[in-house]
């Protein structure tokens, strides 16, 4: 039989109300440290679980933050969810998870499971889907939610959300490149749809184009996620485009792709970093695990969770009005950039 607040109770010696406020966190529970623990210890093993849809239709919070999430996220996201969920856990919330990969039709649906769930508020990490049509922009159709805070990568005006500024990452790599003897650069994007392109790939590419004005912009075509027929593909890109073209250094779309550009520069023997520069993005810990480490671009994921979780929290409060928080891009020089050193 399932166990009720009353068997808490009974176990701990307290009153069943007792037993319930300090449970439900309620401010006006008045227990001593030692019932409180008498309490907890007595939930815990009676494996008592809390109620959720008695205590929504109370109109008490449910201590659940709902998350919209591609599945084929990049890992980065995957980190910065990570550290969502264990600062959210030290506050009493629990996460529930919703995911779909180009499928925005799917999270809308999963969205308004989220709702009839009673989540206190949410947090989008997928809405970011031009690339397939702009009808399905996410951040476009929940933008009246007052408790819901978007993940980078928004166009809404009047929506909270935290984003990254690519700029300044991308100068400090441009300026590292140069520094290096660098001098033609190449910014490798990975979409199926150049035409149209994700807002993620748009931000990457106006600021290698406000730091690099000679550098060209590159694309992989292919949605393959197999490792060998990525393999095939950049080894065509480094055949005709790479070296007729002259280009001398590339910052590829992430770190997976840049391992595998590394991997396939080896087999050619290209040298990197004396022939050949090499900047990832996400900064992974593959990253420093390499023959040749590899330098990367990246965002502070404590960071950026953080002020995600601070927005929803005082949305959840109560605060209405709309808040952006812009995060800097950082970048990590390693061994495969720094042809000075190398030569």
């Amino acid at each position: 039989m399932t166990p009720t607040i009353r068997d808490v109770a009974a176990k701990a010696g307290v009153s069943f109300q007792l037993a319930a406020a300090v449970l439900g966190e309620k401010k006006y529970a008045r227990a001593s440290e030692a019932a409180r623990k008498r309490i907890a210890d007595a939930a815990h093993e009676l494996g008592y679980v809390p109620n959720v849809s008695a205590r929504i239709l109370r109109g008490d919070a449910s201590k659940i933050i709902g998350v919209l999430i591609d599945s084929r996220a990049p890992e980065s996201m995957y980190g910065v969810l990570a550290e969502i969920e264990h600062a959210a856990d030290a506050l009493g919330y629990r996460i529930l998870i919703a995911q779909a990969h180009d499928n925005p039709e799917k999270l809308m649906h999963s969205y308004h499971a989220l709702k009839q769930n009673g989540v206190d508020g949410i947090i989008s990490f997928s809405h970011d889907y031009s690339e397939l049509d702009s009808d399905f922009r996410l951040d476009r159709q929940l933008k009246d939610d007052p408790r819901i805070v978007f993940v980078r990568d928004t166009l809404e005006p009047d929506v909270s959300a935290v984003d990254v500024d690519f700029r300044s990452g991308m100068k400090q790599a441009m300026d590292h490149l140069t520094a290096n003897g660098y001098r033609k650069t190449a910014l490798l994007l990975r979409t199926p749809v150049p035409d149209k392109l994700p807002l993620s790939c748009h931000r990457r590419l106006d600021a290698f184009r406000s730091c690099c004005r000679k550098g060209d912009v590159l694309y992989l075509k292919s949605a393959d996620e197999d490792v060998s027929g990525l393999e095939k593909e950049c080894r065509q890109l480094i055949r005709e485009k790479l070296l007729p073209g002259k280009y001398d250094s590339v910052i590829a779309h992430d770190d997976n792709l840049a391992v595998i550009l590394m991997r396939t520069f080896a087999a050619g023997g290209i040298r990197i970093p004396q022939d050949f520069g090499l900047i990832g993005f996400d900064n992974l810990r593959i990253d420093e695990c390499l023959p040749v480490t590899l330098s990367s671009l990246y965002f502070d994921r404590k960071e950026l969770s953080g002020s995600v979780l601070k927005i929803l929290l005082d949305k959840i409060a109560g605060k209405t009005e709309p808040v952006r928080i812009v995060c800097n891009m950082k970048f990590i020089p390693r061994e495969s950039t720094s042809k000075k050193i190398s030569i």
